[in-house]
């Protein structure tokens, strides 16, 4: 990662909300201690909150935490405020006064960390205040998923985009495809031939993901309830994960040639047919229970909570990508919110061979499974079956392991760190390109639709466990079982 050279002004929208105090302050501060932004850097800070300059200054301290001093005072010297409401004109318009006063040109970069519904809003304004264009440099744009809450309205907000902003200024964020973990697939899988070769469904009996959280929706209540795990994560980061995974060798590096992979993958994915979603999809919403030790409450008894509410908390499916290499190849996905653990992760698991010689030690063979651990503690293990010591033949199966911080011994760099300098050097890579996102709104506008119905209610699970037993009978419906989370990692 090279210095930037060229004078950066960003504008947050949402400078106060919950993004920017966990992810997007510290990425630039951490952006800024490594020496990476230009010395002319501005950061306009934009919400609701009414605050002047000098309380903005002191709100990103309490946000990054400075232990250098001499550090923080370079950085503060950089930072504005400037309070106001997305939805006036008026705010946009003083923006730009705000930045003309800075008396100095170069790029600007609009980071809209806003509700996802104020997207278009925010967007009309930038053009309508003349800040779609810089003077002398570049204009883009980084928007937070969801991008959309639907088809139709997926391709609304393109449109608006594209009316302002030309698709190589446009990054959207799906921070899962900056995990140290899913970058690595590209190098694990296509740099190692003894991987690459059997990654097919000749040899790959399925393909496990879990997504899972034991958190609940604390200061998140009325945008969960909207929203729900299937467009909260598996229409984004659950399929852009897949999408890594089992997409075919693009020609190069070059951004154009991974993106396009990874959209053929999300095109490719069979269509749920109405009539049987019944089967291949099951959705769950959590009760009270206990999570690491401490009662919670259910979903229904949070705060901002309709008693009623019909919402997913958890959702499970098998699903199929029709492409030559994975046809009928089945993927087991579990996803949401108040599940046993906090983990993601990528399971594949191997055809098991014919061998009738062990059939006496070991009745049930299962095939060797390979996880991929997107977090925490990320890496890879593969468990292999080895004899265990002593006088008789035992099989045992045992777990080597890659963990990127026993191996390198240093810190990850954090995604948004990545992704903020991606998008300020012009590198797409990292970024969801909008044809994939609606493939994406495709795939599971079917499932929405199935929520509409009078008759839907998801099944109640209690906190604290691996959601309701539907999600068992899914997989077990095949005769197989679902992969529990690495515990070597």
């Amino acid at each position: 990662m090279k210095p930037i050279k060229h004078p950066l002004t960003l504008f947050l929208i949402g400078a106060t909300g919950d993004l920017a105090k966990k992810k997007i302050l510290k990425a630039l501060y951490t952006l800024h201690q490594e020496g990476l932004l230009p010395e002319i850097f501005n950061l306009v800070g934009n919400s609701r909150k009414v605050m002047t300059h000098h309380e903005f200054e002191q709100f990103v301290y309490s946000v990054v935490q400075p232990k250098d001093e001499s550090e923080w005072k370079k950085f503060a010297k950089s930072l504005y405020y400037l309070p106001g409401d997305v939805d006036h004109r008026q705010t946009f318009e003083q923006i730009r006064s705000l930045h003309e006063s800075f008396a100095t040109c170069g790029n600007h970069l609009w980071y809209v960390a806003t509700l996802p519904s104020l997207y278009i809003q925010t967007v009309r304004h930038i053009q309508a205040a003349r800040m779609g264009k810089a003077p002398c440099g570049w204009t883009k744009i980084m928007l937070e998923k969801p991008f959309g809450t639907d088809v139709a309205s997926a391709h609304e907000l393109d449109e608006a985009l594209t009316s302002v902003f030309k698709e190589d200024q446009i990054f959207r964020i799906d921070h899962f495809l900056a995990k140290e973990t899913v970058q690595n697939l590209l190098v694990f899988r296509f740099a190692n031939g003894i991987f690459e070769h059997l990654w097919h469904r000749n040899f790959i009996d399925n393909i496990q993901v879990t997504a899972s959280e034991n958190l609940g929706i604390d200061g998140r209540e009325i945008f969960y309830d909207q929203t729900g795990t299937i467009r909260d994560v598996i229409q984004n980061h659950v399929l852009q994960m897949l999408a890594v995974t089992l997409m075919d060798e693009p020609k190069s590096l070059q951004a154009q040639d991974v993106r396009q992979k990874r959209h053929e993958v999300l095109a490719n994915l069979r269509p749920f047919e109405l009539d049987q979603i019944d089967r291949d999809v099951k959705f769950g919403q959590y009760i009270a229970g206990k999570v690491n030790g401490n009662i919670v409450r259910g979903f229904l008894e949070e705060n901002h909570i309709e008693p009623h509410s019909q919402t997913e908390t958890a959702a499970a499916l098998r699903c199929f990508v029709d492409s030559d290499r994975w046809r009928n190849v089945p993927i087991y996905i579990r996803a949401g919110k108040r599940l046993e653990s906090t983990v993601t992760e990528i399971s594949i698991q191997f055809k098991e061979p014919p061998n009738a010689m062990f059939s006496e030690l070991d009745r049930v063979q299962r095939g060797n499974v390979l996880t991929l651990r997107i977090q925490p503690n990320e890496g890879v293990v593969v468990r292999l079956k080895v004899k265990k010591p002593g006088l008789h033949l035992q099989l045992n199966e045992v777990p080597m392991q890659f963990g990127y911080r026993n191996e390198f011994q240093m810190g990850l760099v954090e995604a948004y760190v990545k992704l903020i300098y991606d998008a300020v050097q012009g590198d797409p890579t990292l970024f969801p390109r909008s044809d994939g996102i609606e493939s994406s709104w495709h795939f599971v506008q079917p499932l929405l639709d199935y929520k509409m119905r009078a008759k839907f209610r998801p099944e109640a699970y209690k906190a604290g466990s691996w959601g309701p037993s539907s999600f068992t009978q899914l997989i077990k419906q095949d005769k197989r079982q679902w992969i529990q989370p690495s515990v070597e990692m």
